[in-house]
């Protein structure tokens, strides 16, 4: 079983909306969930889940009332960091991290020009899942029979991508990214180290993408490229190549 996890970072109306996610075997999670939470409770101060909103803020879990300051949260997650970036060499191949991004000034920009866009949230996890797809058929070594995808509760993304794979299965062909899908679910993210680490995926990239200089901008570094990992940033010219614009005719003047 391959087990995929996904999370956002961003909204619609800023400058960069993100999907992160993160996929590896079933017997890959067993190990990542007992030695991330490890990593969590042995920590001092110990937190019973990580998640950056709260975290870089030093709100929530990691509030400075309960013994947290920039420095340990840069220690956590350095911790962190280290442990995903040194699998076994067995499981390095069955492993991977991906992002989508799309640039909203961009997206703006082409749908006031008419452009026929599909909505931002819909072409972003379109583009993780063939992301995560082409992966999955052309460089995971030991294909799995069936993939179970898990979002946060109440993310939009479930329900876009549930629907997408409900459709596939009624035409009778399925297309191979929507194909080998067994389960879309939800899980709990204080839970869920899996969706734990697509947050941290999503945030570091919008936080990398954004160009603006603060905190932990370059934290996606170590997650790409440590890791094997895939990710796209869609702008201007590539929604120019897929969609065409709503072009109007105009009624001739014409004498009755």
């Amino acid at each position: 079983m391959l087990k995929s996890y996904f999370d956002k970072s961003g909204q619609e109306d800023q400058e960069l909306f993100t999907i992160g996610a993160v996929a590896a075997s079933d017997d890959v999670w067993t190990d990542i969930d007992r030695d991330w939470n490890g990593i969590l409770r042995a920590n001092n101060p110990s937190a019973s889940y990580m998640h950056m909103v709260e975290a870089i803020p030093l709100r929530g879990e990691f509030s400075p009332e309960k013994g947290w300051n920039d420095d340990h949260i840069s220690g956590l997650i350095n911790l962190l960091l280290s442990y995903l970036s040194m699998p076994p060499p067995q499981d390095r191949y069955k492993y991977c991290h991906f992002s989508c991004s799309l640039k909203m000034n961009d997206y703006r920009k082409l749908r006031a020009e008419t452009y026929q866009l599909d909505s931002p949230a819909d072409m972003i996890a379109t583009a993780c899942v063939r992301q995560m797809s082409t992966w999955y058929f052309e460089h995971y070594q030991g294909l799995d029979y069936e993939a179970h995808y898990y979002f946060d509760q109440g993310e939009p993304f479930e329900d876009i991508i549930k629907a997408k794979w409900d459709r596939a299965k009624l035409e009778g062909n399925p297309k191979y990214q929507w194909g080998h899908i067994a389960h879309i679910g939800s899980a709990p993210m204080r839970k869920t180290p899996g969706l734990q680490i697509a947050d941290m995926i999503a945030w570091a990239t919008n936080r990398h993408e954004v160009k603006i200089p603060q905190r932990f901008d370059n934290f996606i570094i170590g997650l790409r490229n440590l890791l094997p990992s895939f990710w796209t940033v869609i702008d201007e010219q590539q929604m120019r190549r897929h969609y065409k614009p709503l072009i109007y005719h105009p009624y001739e003047n014409r004498q009755f």
